[in-house]
């Protein structure tokens, strides 16, 4: 079987590399660290692009957003001081190894990142003479050392290109002997799962002796060639095993691993679509299992501590009922207790203990070291002090059994405490599994705008600013699409994916809140405002002869369609769409029915951080029990961004969930990986 996958191959690094040649010529905006990802951002010709980077395992496109960026490591300090708002010049795989360098210009200066996705791999930023200025960690290595200010070294190659590989090459290995999978695996320095398909497809199996190779030479090395150019087309493929658990991604079509293992595939358009989901699921899994251990643990130690205590009470009722039964027999058959005593004590003085038993009656045995008679009372055997009143041992009895009594109530309650917490922990197990899936979410290429989703599933999205105006215009109106607007200034402009058919009055008025509330009626205070609608084809950025347009404004020609007196009244929810948080806006019936908890907006006089920092706590406190992992994983400044600006909450309460908040998977296609 197929080992689950740690970290991409020089396979998958090729791949991604293509893929990554399309940010050449854009800026890098800025780096952050991201709950242990180096994140690059990149901008540029109206794109905003993320790369996710893991020395060690991983470096891809990414769409996905892990936690709060907070204050940074003074490791990603240091790579801003000279990269940031540079220029990418060049992406290249180095050799054929799992390490990818990235050439940055920036005021005449040049540099070189280096991502090593291999095992103690280092990111590491280099000046053109390849003396390095910093990497996130130094190591001191057998082969080499990786410090600030020593010259970069790379680790001894030792992968051969698939490009490069002769049938010699492979006649040398298959002359020898070992299991056909591990034996070229390790000679060639490729992965197992690319080793393993190229023997699917040639009908070898991976255990059988590499011997079965020989004569085929030529096939193998054409089969390994033809998976590495497959692996630099277009698509990959995500590997589930029965459990549904993901087992690898691959960039090439997995025919020969589908056919020899029961495993369930699942495609993407890109490899950095593949692994962006991949590592997630495979991150949740880990969260889930880390989760699953500590409360195992936990289990283990509750479950021990319920067995003593119930250990503890059986004794005590045992005990309990020797010594009700003692004091019933000695209350019940006191007179015959007094005689026997009165004969053992006259017999110990003149005849000794030997003499008492078949003497006195009743007694069957002494034991002269503890100075106890035994007496057969009925059925039972009685141990009874010869020096004792029989009386008083009967209401020190009775004393003895109502301190036991106590201890029971207390171990019983102890045994309850111990199952409740119990109970607590297995709610506690699901809480832990829905936090480990609501830590991380894909952010869609559309969330940089705002945005909403109607009733009837059209998505609509408008400019924060004068720029995102421009380019939500210039690359998303079409003729089939609708353009909407407020007719006040400083409103964003939006465009609704009607795909040429006039939608409903209830999207139109969905849609028309988004270019009112984000307008600046909001921080005007005004109660509502119109808004006007036209075709893509009314729209124009040309001027007309000797005027001039500034950024983000537009000619509209034509009949416009008015949408009166939109209320100025935002419902801001939070739904769930695969069990992570996402933060959705629009009118209330719209925002409740997709809700777990929503609050109601007009404008007013809060801080909009402020306020997003009282609705998270809010949300949190409203939202049901099962809920409220997904309220705890969800950022403050999520709901900043969905904020029109000072705002003042006139209701909060829980929404209905009815619906998943974003049904428009198919939008994905429109920005791809790049979101």
């Amino acid at each position: 079987m197929i080992k689950r996958k740690r970290s991409m191959t020089s396979f998958d690094i090729a791949a991604v590399v293509q893929e990554l040649k399309q940010l050449q010529g854009l800026k890098l905006n800025n780096i952050y660290y991201v709950g242990g990802v180096i994140l690059l951002r990149f901008k540029g010709l109206g794109r905003d692009v993320r790369v996710a980077i893991v020395p060690g395992e991983r470096i891809h496109l990414t769409s996905f957003d892990i936690s709060d960026k907070g204050m940074p490591p003074p490791f990603i300090m240091g790579f801003r001081k000279y990269i940031r708002g540079a220029s990418l010049v060049e992406i290249q795989q180095r050799g054929f190894d799992r390490i990818v360098e990235m050439a940055f210009e920036s005021s005449g200066h040049k540099y070189k990142f280096i991502a090593e996705i291999l095992p103690r791999g280092v990111a590491v930023l280099v000046d053109e003479d390849g003396r390095i200025l910093q990497l996130d960690e130094q190591r001191v290595m057998k082969d080499r050392v990786v410090k600030r200010g020593a010259n970069y070294v790379p680790p001894p190659g030792s992968s051969l290109h698939p490009l490069e590989l002769s049938v010699e090459h492979v006649a040398g290995v298959v002359e020898g002997e070992g299991e056909a999978a591990r034996t070229l695996s390790r000679a060639l320095g490729y992965p197992g799962e690319v080793v393993e398909e190229a023997l699917a497809r040639l009908r070898v199996n991976p255990s059988d002796s590499v011997t079965a190779l020989r004569g085929r030479e030529e096939e193998l090395v054409e089969t390994l060639r033809a998976i590495y150019k497959e692996s630099l087309e277009p698509g990959a493929y995500i590997l589930y095993d029965e459990g549904g658990s993901p087992v690898t991604v691959v960039p090439f079509e997995p025919r020969g691993l589908i056919e020899r293992y029961d495993l369930k595939v699942v495609a993407k358009q890109s490899l950095s679509e593949a692994l962006d989901q991949y590592f997630v699921e495979e991150l949740r899994r880990l969260e889930a299992d880390t989760a699953t251990r500590e409360i195992e643990a936990e289990r283990r130690k509750l479950l021990a501590s319920l067995e003593k205590a119930k250990r503890n009470l059986r004794e005590l009722e045992e005990k309990l009922q020797a010594i009700e039964k003692r004091a019933q027999l000695l209350a019940e058959r006191m007179a015959e207790v007094y005689e026997a005593l009165e004969c053992a004590r006259r017999l110990r003085e003149t005849a000794g203990w030997e003499h008492i038993p078949g003497t006195c009656p009743r007694v069957v045995d002494v034991q002269p070291a503890r100075g106890v008679i035994v007496l057969q009372l009925g059925d039972e055997l009685v141990d009874v002090d010869i020096r004792s009143d029989p009386s008083r041992v009967v209401v020190d009895l009775y004393r003895r059994a109502g301190e036991i009594r106590a201890k029971i109530e207390r171990g019983r309650r102890a045994v309850e405490e111990v199952e409740q917490k119990l109970a607590e922990l297995e709610k506690k197990a699901v809480m832990r599994a829905k936090r480990a899936r609501a830590v991380v979410r894909r952010r869609e290429w559309y969330e940089r705008y705002h945005w909403l989703i109607t009733s009837s599933g059209l998505l609509a999205i408008g400019g924060r600013d004068a720029s995102q105006n421009e380019s939500v215009v210039k690359r998303y109106l079409t003729d089939k699409r609708i353009f909407m607007h407020a007719d006040v200034h400083g409103a964003p402009a939006v465009v609704l994916f009607a795909e040429g058919q006039e939608p409903s009055e209830k999207d139109l008025q969905e849609a028309a809140l988004l270019t009112a509330a984000y307008s600046k009626a909001w921080k005007a205070g005004v109660g509502s405002v119109d808004v006007y609608w036209v075709w893509g084809n009314q729209v124009s950025k040309s001027p007309p002869p000797g005027e001039y347009l500034a950024r983000g404004a537009f000619m509209v020609y034509g009949k416009r369609n008015y949408i009166r007196n939109v209320e100025l009244r935002l419902a801001v929810g939070v739904g769930a769409e695969d069990e992570a948080p996402v933060v959705i806006v629009g009118p209330v019936e719209l925002v409740r029915r997709r809700s777990i908890v929503y609050a109601i907006l007009v404008p007013g006089d809060e801080d909009p951080t402020k306020l997003a920092q009282r609705m998270k706590k809010l949300f949190a406190n409203k939202a049901a029990e099962e809920y409220r992992p997904i309220i705890e994983a969800l950022r403050h400044d999520e709901i900043r961004e969905r904020l029109p600006g000072r705002s003042r909450i006139v209701y909060i309460g829980r929404g209905e969930a009815v619906e998943p908040p974003r049904p428009l998977r198919g939008l994905r296609g429109e920005e791809g990986s790049e979101a």
